[in-house]
């Protein structure tokens, strides 16, 4: 007797439905893929902008104390701000100068930078190489030695520049000489001081 042989059912074949709805599964998922992506953006640009905002008002803010400063001829206060004692309060309030505002956007992913940020750099030049009295410096030094103080070392510099436009060039070279070792941290102030220092024991 023959037997006939045993074959392998075939496999069942996906009706239309079954396709559509995994179709449908594949689509839904791109889709919530997509939403998740623009939500992040979104939020990331949301974050982006408030950050910006911010940064924006308080340099703004800066500057308005700084303009009043410096109308009123207080070059180094305009340039620096500083911490003024308020009676009604009984707290101290800062009061903002160029460099304060300057330092809002000191971060390389700071951008765009506001338009009045430029006109602060222009009048931190003007106050620097112009208005910056030594007696203005001296004062501003003593007061600050000591203490935590970003813009100390670019005044104290500035001071030994203007001792040596006087022509005090031993107490230039005194400051140039210790600029490396108060303001280590500081490569370009570090940089025009020791350029300064050769230039002063060349003459």
């Amino acid at each position: 007797m023959t037997m006939n042989p045993v074959t392998a059912a075939p496999a069942p074949q996906a009706g239309p439905q079954a396709q559509a709805g995994a179709l449908g599964a594949g689509a839904r998922l791109t889709r919530n893929v997509l939403i998740g992506l623009a939500v992040v953006a979104a939020l990331f640009a949301g974050t982006f902008m408030l950050a910006w905002w911010d940064g924006a008002r308080l340099s703004a803010s800066y500057i308005v104390d700084a303009d009043r400063a410096y109308a009123a001829g207080d070059f180094l206060t305009a340039l620096t701000g500083e911490e003024e004692f308020d009676p009604a309060t009984n707290q101290y309030v800062t009061r903002g100068g160029y460099l304060s505002a300057l330092r809002v956007w000191d971060h390389p992913r700071a951008w765009p930078l506001p338009a009045d940020v430029a006109r602060a750099e222009q009048r931190i030049d003007e106050i620097l190489q112009e208005r910056l009295t030594i007696k203005d410096a001296e004062a501003y030094v003593q007061a600050n030695v000591g203490r935590p103080n970003p813009y100390l070392g670019m005044v104290y510099l500035r001071l030994g520049e203007l001792y040596e436009q006087e022509g005090d060039a031993r107490s230039a070279a005194e400051i140039y000489e210790e600029v490396p070792q108060l303001f280590p941290n500081e490569p370009e102030l570090v940089e025009r001081a020791r350029a300064n220092l050769a230039r002063v024991e060349g003459d």
